[in-house]
């Protein structure tokens, strides 16, 4: 009886562990060492941490840093070779929220381990993001010794700003069409630290208009094309300077940015690229001393 019993007890768990998947168990169990990464901001945090020699494979998009262009290929950022990714047997694969969710459920259905990581909208959620895919590669100690340093970078940048008047900032992250910023990405929150009022962060898009931008009048006009060459932001910088009516082109107040810093959301490079924005808003606070 007592044995019976005892089978009884033990047979719904013996169930619950046939159901966990492999990827489950070997999350549970020790650190991803084979990683396929599908997205660039996700392979420039893998080599932030050290831990390169777990990347398996990354997209043709991921370039930064340099080293990152000579992993092995799965795809572009929105479509990768599935069957690839299967026969390279990765313990983890990181996706974002361009990657197809159609793909993502075939790699599931094959046992692969898929951690989706969505899109930051602050840098607390960079901080976070980071944290997160530390700890899947058992990097936690790296992450947090970043994360607290990229805190402090970016604590000292916001006391320089602190009580100067804000400043009316326009970013501009694309051409055809003319494209900016609104709340809901990350970049809106270098202004928001920089003391400085984004005048496009309550549209419900990022699409824009020059006339809208020539209406509104801002203080400073800020170019960062993503996936443009650097004569594309010169281009338009010149362009904004022939509105003779514009206050930023009168005060020659319109600064090309390196999209290499503004635009890839991890805790190193935000700092980076506060400490940038926070200096061409407000020119007053002269050299930040730089950041670690």
């Amino acid at each position: 009886m007592v044995r019976s019993r005892t089978v009884k007890i033990l047979l719904p768990w013996v169930s619950i562990l046939i159901c966990i998947p492999a990827w489950a168990i070997a999350q549970a169990s020790s650190p991803a060492v084979r990683v396929i990464s599908l997205s660039p901001f996700i392979t420039e945090t893998i080599y932030l941490l050290g831990a390169q020699d777990q990347l398996l494979a990354d997209t043709s998009y991921c370039t930064v840093p340099p080293e990152a262009a000579q992993k092995e290929k799965i795809g572009s950022v929105t479509r990768v070779n599935v069957e690839k990714i299967i026969s390279m047997q990765p313990d983890l694969v990181i996706a974002s929220p361009l990657s197809q969710e159609k793909q993502l459920k075939i790699l599931r259905s094959h046992g692969l381990w898929i951690m989706e990581i969505p899109n930051p909208k602050t840098f607390d959620q960079i901080c976070a993001t980071t944290l997160k895919i530390a700890d899947a590669l058992g990097k936690t100690a790296q992450a947090q010794a970043l994360v607290q340093q990229s805190r402090a970078d970016v604590d000292k940048i916001c006391g320089l700003v602190t009580g100067l008047n804000p400043r009316r900032v326009f970013i501009q992250i694309g051409i055809k069409p003319l494209h900016t910023v609104n709340k809901d990405l990350f970049i809106n929150e270098y202004l928001i630290r920089a003391n400085a009022v984004n005048i496009a962060e309550n549209l419900p898009s990022g699409v824009y208009s020059r006339e809208e931008v020539i209406k509104q009048d801002p203080d400073v006009i800020l170019v960062a094309t993503m996936g443009s060459d650097k004569k594309a932001a010169a281009f338009e910088k010149k362009r904004w300077m022939s509105f003779a009516s514009l206050t930023a082109a009168r005060n020659n107040e319109i600064h090309v940015l390196d999209p290499e810093v503004i635009c890839h959301p991890t805790p190193v490079s935000f700092a980076s690229g506060l400490e940038q924005v926070a200096g061409l808003i407000h020119p007053q606070i002269g050299n930040t001393g730089g950041i670690n």
